[in-house]
């Protein structure tokens, strides 16, 4: 059996979805480990990881969220390495290989004495990285290369995401590291739903709760004039336009073209001839406290969850991993 660990060099690297990737397209019956949870849901009165109950669903585990994501990372109490790999243990019954996802950050629980390295040598696990095509995570792959050579940790090497160029693995393979494997852009992956928008910015739907599920491919802000925004509008699909709630004039022209959602920020409700509007054409209406650039802000940083129901976004993650990834490299002997 083989343990191996995946971390993140940088944040928003897209290791929840390589992760899937690099489980779906195992050796055999592969388990799957978080030890630290990070993004939490509640589901019927439990709070869990998010990441853990994606890879219960999708991979088809006995195990509960609970029992796959056991810890949170609390550097004043930190947990005990034993009790992490001892949770870790308990879940190899059953299958051939281990999956052990790290946190967004795998520097994270260095004061506690539980960080990526530290417990995937503990495991025995061999390491994985997954990065962005960035000269900063660059220049992190290297710094761990070095440092994981020091711990006699055995490094496979690193699965760059979003990847358009060829330059940076070309760069890392001259320094002396092994790309696994160079992951494109996917724009169906980084599309998410209105309903995510609207938990992103804790808005209240004033009308279209039955339209939450529709997906938003692009972000707009509604800042100039009706005629000069009605011509972006135009060129931008399923977009979010995200404006004061006193700009009925872009928000009417907003609903003129494709558009999945309003967001208006300041907590100002829309006109009345805006709310029919949007009825006829099937667009949900939020309202937030935020003013407009930090509605963006934190839209901008949505990360598109996977739904553990769409089957067709996870053969999707499946099928990409394995036309673009060494898998041979990452799960062989």
């Amino acid at each position: 059996m083989r343990n191996l660990f995946l971390g993140s060099v940088t944040e928003r690297s897209g290791k929840s979805m390589i992760a899937l990737g690099l489980a779906k397209n195992g050796r055999g019956k592969v388990g799957y480990f978080k030890p630290f949870r990070e993004v939490t849901m509640c589901h019927e009165g439990r709070l869990f990881d998010q990441d853990a109950h994606l890879m219960k669903k999708a991979l088809e585990l006995k195990w509960t969220e609970e029992e796959l994501s056991p810890f949170v990372y609390d550097a004043q109490r930190p947990v005990a390495l034993d009790d992490i790999v001892a949770s870790c243990e308990r879940l190899r019954e059953g299958v051939d290989d281990m999956l052990i996802e790290g946190t967004r950050d795998i520097f994270t629980g260095c004061m506690g004495g539980v960080s990526g390295p530290t417990i995937a040598h503990a495991v025995g696990a061999s390491m994985v990285l997954v990065s962005s095509a960035t000269l900063p995570g660059l220049d992190k792959i290297c710094m761990l290369r070095k440092m994981m050579e020091q711990q006699s940790l055995e490094f496979r090497g690193v699965v760059l995401n979003n990847v358009s160029d060829p330059g940076p693995g070309r760069l890392l393979e001259s320094h002396g590291v092994k790309v696994l494997g160079e992951v494109p852009t996917v724009p169906r992956l980084r599309h998410y739903t209105v309903r995510e928008v609207a938990e992103a910015l804790d808005a209240r739907v004033a009308q279209g709760e039955e339209w939450l599920d529709g997906r938003v491919e692009s972000l707009m802000i509604g800042a100039m004039s009706p005629e000069t925004a009605l011509t972006h509008m135009r060129r931008a699909a399923r977009k979010a336009l995200i404006t004061g709630g006193d700009r009925t004039d872009i928000q009417m022209a907003a609903l003129s073209t494709d558009t999945s959602c309003l967001v208006l920020t300041g907590g100002m409700p829309s006109a009345r001839s805006v709310m029919v509007r949007a009825y006829e054409e099937g667009v949900p209406i939020l309202l937030t406290d935020l003013n407009t650039l930090e509605a963006s802000d934190r839209i901008d940083h949505l990360i598109a969850r996977i739904d553990p129901e769409d089957s067709e976004k996870i053969e999707l993650i499946a099928r990409t991993i394995r036309e673009h990834v060494d898998l041979e490299a990452v799960w062989g002997e």
